[in-house]
């Protein structure tokens, strides 16, 4: 059996052939896997498969092909007995510094360029460094396995399923809303206290003067944008059913926001609203999930295929007076979500320790507070009467070194609320009346906002419980933890028990 193995690979390194294919194809195959091992939650779709398969295995072929006719013209005799292994080199190290690093353009040169050299030292040994490549890439192969598996047992519509009877929601009142969202604002009820420590009171008084409600002690039910926003757009729990236990990313999520699971959308279009995107990154975009709302203002051509993040070409406030200019005045519902102020670093590796990333945070927060002067007057002045809510995600970490430092030891109280508070401020029209509710958390919010525009009792009779879930890594994998309950006191509660 094992010489049935062997055997071929003995026979591949031993004979003179050249496998000129078999050379270049190798030095994509295990970027290609090893890219999707550990991306897939954001790159389930046929178009980044395309384009990650054109880049691992289509461009190779073309500069094989290429190579095979440079290699009988007189002018590259001196590199034959180089080229295949400088494709090989240069394919393999710069496709894991594209897809796998994430490298920027100075660093991926100047590893293309060590590349190109170490291609003439290897080239004696190049069916060697081939079989390595290929195991390599089989590795990483049987790695994907389970990811895979993860990936194709998510179905959103059955965690997030409502009743007919809150589908069905008829609005009263149906103003313009505006739901504006601040990445990791922290609520005002904690941002003077450890260990943000900050005096927020001007921003807070100005939201007051232009008619906004500030709802203290409300705070997020999940940790990270995906899984807060999954959860608030539904209006359900998913308990980290979407979140894979070995590798803490999470599928799918995109469809509860943007997609056909968003049920916030789908009582909206019931009740004849347009809906608009407006965001300055590409988190909610990458994996082409087919698009729920009627309008985003990043274009398709906007996104990379392989990574996401923030788009620095993009001017928000632009786009969305561009947009406000072309609409009628009523009915329309706006999701308007910018990063920042954020949180601390996502790393250890880049975090530059808690005091100096508390500051960068505070630094951020006065930015996020002129956006929001900034976007907030652009409503007024299309609809004084709008109904604007302005809600973060989650909180901004202050307080840890690093933000995945919350997953991997159990936190304090403290450093909960640092986690999970998060900014709530309404400005309701002046012809509705905003009921005297206990908005609490994320995933119950639309419930009330609903409620209030409709008196639809269902709304409440099924609203979920307000409580706040962490991952914690342990032995290997991660457990869920719920660290707040429903009625916001601290708890360490394993939900697998």
């Amino acid at each position: 059996m094992i010489s049935k193995i062997t055997g071929p690979i003995q026979n591949f390194l031993k004979n003179s052939k050249q496998y000129a294919t078999l050379v270049v194809v190798a030095a994509g195959l295990y970027p290609f896997f090893q890219y999707y091992n550990n991306n897939l939650a954001i790159a389930a779709s046929w178009q980044q498969l395309l384009f990650i398969a054109g880049i691992c295995i289509v461009l190779p072929l073309v500069l094989r092909f290429i190579w095979s006719v440079c290699y009988k013209m007189k002018l590259f005799k001196p590199m034959r007995p180089y080229g295949l292994s400088i494709l090989n080199s240069v394919m393999f190290f710069g496709l894991i510094g594209f897809l796998v690093l994430s490298l920027n353009r100075k660093m991926l040169l100047l590893l293309l360029i060590i590349a190109f050299v170490l291609g003439f030292v290897i080239a004696k040994h190049l069916k060697k460094i081939v079989a390595i490549q290929m195991l390599l890439a089989v590795i990483s192969m049987i790695g994907l396995v389970p990811k895979l598996m993860f990936e194709m047992q998510q179905d959103n519509s059955t965690w997030a399923k409502l009743s007919p009877e809150e589908l069905n929601t008829t609005f009263v009142k149906t103003p313009n809303i505006f739901v504006i969202q601040p990445d990791g604002y922290v609520n005002f009820s904690e941002i003077n206290k450890e260990p943000y420590r900050y005096d927020n009171s001007v921003f807070e008084a100005w939201l007051g003067l232009e008619g906004f409600t500030n709802y203290s002690n409300f705070r997020s039910n999940y940790y990270s944008t995906y899984t807060s926003n999954a959860s608030m757009f539904t209006m359900q729990h998913h308990y980290y059913s979407n979140t894979d236990k070995a590798t803490l990313k999470t599928h799918g999520a995109n469809n509860a926001i943007i997609g056909e699971n968003n049920n916030v959308l789908n009582i909206l279009k019931a009740n004849n609203y347009k809906s608009h995107l407006i965001t300055d990154n590409s988190y909610f975009l990458i994996d082409r999930e087919p698009m729920f709302f009627d309008y985003c203002n990043i274009k398709p051509s906007q996104t990379s295929f392989y990574k996401s993040g923030v788009l620095h070409d993009v001017d928000m406030l632009s786009d969305f007076k561009t947009v406000l200019d072309t609409l009628s005045k009523s009915k329309n519902f706006f999701f308007i979500e910018k990063t920042v102020p954020g949180h601390i670093s996502h790393r250890k590796d880049i975090s530059e320790g808690k005091v100096i990333e508390r500051t960068k945070y505070l630094d951020k927060l006065e930015i996020a507070n002129d956006w929001l002067k900034s976007i907030v007057s652009q409503i007024n002045q299309f609809d004084e009467q709008a109904l604007i809510i302005i809600v973060a995600d989650h909180g901004g970490y202050v307080g840890l070194d690093y933000t995945l430092e919350s997953i991997e030891r159990k936190q304090n109280n403290l450093e909960i609320k640092s986690a999970f508070s998060s900014m709530l401020s309404i400005k309701w029209p002046k012809d509705v009346d905003s009921e005297d509710l206990m908005y609490k958390s994320n995933v119950n919010l639309f419930r009330y906002i609903f409620y209030t525009l409709s008196k639809n009792e269902d709304l409440l009779i099924n609203s979920v419980a307000n409580s706040s879930f962490l991952p914690l890594k342990e032995s290997g994998s991660a457990n869920y933890y719920e660290y707040i309950d429903d009625n916001g006191r601290f708890v360490f509660n394993n939900l697998t028990d």
